[in-house]
């Protein structure tokens, strides 16, 4: 890693992703976490719809199919969001951060979160906002990474390298490979010199942090490879058809007395 490399340095690879994501270039979100993301969508007809952080908000296409009243996106970027601008200007689009959200009560029918909670380490004081933000029987859809693929410990054995959760078989019990129960930090380093920090849970932490603010969850999925990608690249295919990189959650407001 390059130390003049930020750790989720969003605004210096915005340019970069736009360009990736609008031209199928991300095969995780083109053949995994999108289709299940679109396979959870409720009825959007003249829905008022929030992209919580949206970077540089291509969904806006994907939603906008959907006849919404009206689409809004947030992103802590400024970049993200000055190409979000140029690019849909149909949609609203404001610079802030998912903790402290620039919006009235029951502003919202629906909110629509694709991988960008995950970034947050407290997101019991995100689902509060978007309690505050979402109306009466309002909505929420968002994707994060499964502790399966992003919780795991790698380790190179002959020169291959592996990404494993497991034990050591016969040991004394502790040495275990990964930390699939834990909210933890992981750090993800990428081939163009890009850093992202998470912070990973299993699903039972979501489905508590949920209910816990007054939220119904309506589905839950888990996400898998669709066969489009088989043509484009087998082996992809092949892993990520059996395992899943990324997690799905719609739940709904629950009106409190």
């Amino acid at each position: 890693m390059n130390l003049n490399d930020k750790v989720n340095d969003y605004d210096k690879f915005a340019k970069k992703r736009h360009y990736e994501v609008t031209n199928g270039m991300k095969k995780s979100l083109r053949f995994v976490e999108k289709p299940m993301m679109i396979s959870m969508l409720p009825n959007l007809e003249g829905k008022r719809i929030l992209m919580l952080g949206c970077g540089t908000a291509e969904e806006s296409e994907i939603l906008g199919k959907y006849n919404p009243k009206k689409i809004t996106g947030i992103d802590i970027s400024e970049k993200s969001i000055a190409i979000a601008k140029a690019s849909y200007p149909t949609c609203d689009f404001y610079v802030g951060d998912m903790l402290d959200l620039p919006f009235k009560e029951n502003e919202f029918d629906f909110i629509f979160s694709s991988l960008a909670i995950s970034h947050v380490e407290d997101k019991d004081r995100v689902f509060k906002e978007l309690y505050r933000i979402l109306d009466n029987n309002g909505e929420l859809l968002f994707s994060v990474g499964h502790p399966i693929r992003f919780a795991t410990e790698k380790i190179n054995h002959n020169d291959t390298s592996y990404h494993v959760i497991g034990f050591e078989s016969g040991s004394n019990g502790k040495h275990v490979l990964g930390n699939y129960m834990s909210h933890s930090k992981q750090v993800n380093y990428f081939k163009d010199n890009e850093v992202l920090e998470e912070f990973i849970a299993p699903p039972s932490y979501f489905f508590e942090t949920l209910m816990n603010n007054n939220f119904i969850v309506e589905n839950f999925k888990e996400s898998r490879c669709i066969d489009e990608c088989k043509e484009i690249d087998e082996a992809y295919y092949e892993r990520f058809k059996e395992l899943p990189q990324f997690m799905g959650f719609l739940a709904k407001k629950q009106k409190t007395n």
